[in-house]
């Protein structure tokens, strides 16, 4: 009985023992934290945005090769958006806008495309839509949310050295603004100018553009269209362009640059206006001048280009110095052989000799110069005569005799040598006032005009005052002509 007991002991011990083996050990977890819901995020953020009442500030730098931007931002509750920036355009604040949040895996902040976001993304490749998260110390990081986010920039709230970085940008744009707005201005002082110019309706024989290395004649001046012809002389040859421009700082940019010989005029700088002619700082590397209306011309005219030897000038016809002489004469039109200026002056002489002849029918200028029959006395070679009708319509001549010099190729000097004839002697004193305004010191400039028939038409045009000169119908010599 004894060794019983013994024995149902030894296997309960060995059935428990076996049950305690074969039980498996069960691992309790925590309980699982549930992810905050995004809409609950975005609330919390935008929350904290709106909250601090002086905004927040971000300095931006889109790529690696632009600058960093300093940005402050205001949140407002009704998703619109203050915003201020160093940049231009944006260095004002600006009140239009709005921001709002999104995104499906992360908090993703948008701001509208009618915000400096936008522009940066247009410029300089920046984003207007960002990542955003918030740190420990009440800052945001934003990443692009495009992919390229390998970098972040913080948003933080906006303090006094902050803001001071920000207004070191914009005094840098303030700074640009009023650069480009003096430039602008002096643009259109240059745009003022050149209108003067064109409207400058003075009546001067000669619109010369003229600088230190390089004459010519300009014409056709249109200030909406923004070009201008001009004509000079290379060598003997004679050249033409049209010119457009683009208005610069004080002056204009031409288009095609200005290229002759060793001359280049790219650019044309203004000084002022005064004496119907604008000065001219610069030329490109021609030096200064003038641009305007002159009482001489630019460079002297072409050469004879028929009936003369190589290099005869329109002064040398005019003088003569040989046979046949030089006649050249006036006919009855008025406005043709008369500048308006001169014709009062005209008429005054010939007011003076009504009272003897019959000057309504037939008033003309002839000029005689080398009339030499052999014996002629050297003060009486050259003169002006008038050509009139006596009460028996016969013809009469008053002439005035004078001296003349050659200065250059259309430059000539006549001087009034006090002779006259019985008949013309009366009429000195008229005579005299009239040559004081044909014949200046200055001189005459001998234009050639054109060719009608088989004679040459040349004009006397003072130097002194262009408005005054005379047409004349050369007689003789003949055949010889210029262009």
């Amino acid at each position: 009985m004894k060794i019983n007991s013994t024995y149902l002991r030894t296997l309960l011990l060995m059935a428990l023992v076996s049950i305690m083996a074969c039980k498996k050990e069960q691992t309790i977890l925590p309980q699982k934290e549930k992810p905050t819901p995004l809409n609950e995020i975005q609330a919390s953020y935008k929350k904290a945005l709106v909250a601090e009442t002086n905004g927040w500030f971000i300095s931006y730098q889109p790529t690696a090769q632009s600058e960093e931007i300093a940005i402050w931002m205001k949140f407002l509750e009704n998703d619109s958006l203050i915003l201020k920036a160093g940049y231009s355009e944006f260095h004002e604040e600006q009140h239009i806008g709005s921001y709002g949040f999104g995104g499906q895996v992360s908090t993703e902040i948008l701001f509208s495309k009618n915000t400096l976001w936008a522009t940066l993304e247009k410029d300089l490749n920046g984003s207007h839509k960002f990542k955003i998260t918030r740190e420990n110390d009440g800052t945001f990081k934003l990443r692009r949310a495009d992919g390229f986010d390998d970098k972040f920039f913080i948003l933080k709230k906006a303090t006094a050295p902050d803001l001071q970085v920000l207004q070191q940008q914009i005094d840098v744009i303030l700074g640009k603004i009023a650069y480009e707005r003096e430039q602008q201005r002096l643009r259109l002082v240059a745009a003022g100018k050149l209108a003067t110019l064109g409207a400058d309706n003075v009546g001067f024989y000669f619109q010369n553009l003229t600088v230190d290395d390089f004459s010519a004649y300009w014409s056709e001046l249109d200030t909406v269209a923004k070009k201008f012809t001009l004509k000079w002389k290379e060598g003997v040859t004679e050249k033409e362009g049209v010119f457009s421009y683009t208005l610069v700082p004080n002056g204009i940019a031409l288009n095609p640059k200005l290229q002759s010989g060793t001359v280049m005029i790219d650019t044309i700088k203004f000084d002022d206006y005064s004496d119907h002619q604008l000065a001219i700082a610069s030329a490109g590397n021609a030096g200064a001048g003038s641009w305007g209306y002159k009482h001489v011309p630019a460079y002297p005219y072409q050469t004879a280009i028929a009936g003369a030897p190589a290099g005869y000038t329109t002064a040398d016809l005019f003088i003569r110095g040989e046979l046949p002489r030089f006649f050249g004469y006036t006919l009855d039109d008025l406005n043709a052989y008369y500048s308006p200026a001169l014709q009062a002056h005209r008429e005054q002489l010939r007011q003076a000799m009504s009272g003897t002849y019959v000057t309504g029918s037939v008033f003309r200028f002839q000029f005689y110069n080398h009339s030499d029959a052999g014996s002629t006395a050297a003060n009486r070679l050259n003169s002006l005569q008038i050509l009139t009708r006596n009460a028996s319509n016969g013809s009469v001549f008053l002439p005035y005799y004078y001296d003349i010099q050659k200065k250059d190729a259309n430059h000539v000097i006549i001087t009034f040598n006090g002779g006259t004839s019985t008949a013309s002697a009366p009429f000195l004193n008229a005579a005299q006032e009239l040559m004081a305004v044909i014949f200046p010191p200055e001189g005459l400039t001998v234009v050639p005009v054109r060719k009608s028939g088989s004679n040459q038409l040349l004009r006397l045009v003072s130097r002194k005052d262009s408005r005054i000169w005379v047409e004349l119908l050369v007689s003789t010599p003949t055949g010889i002509y210029f262009n």
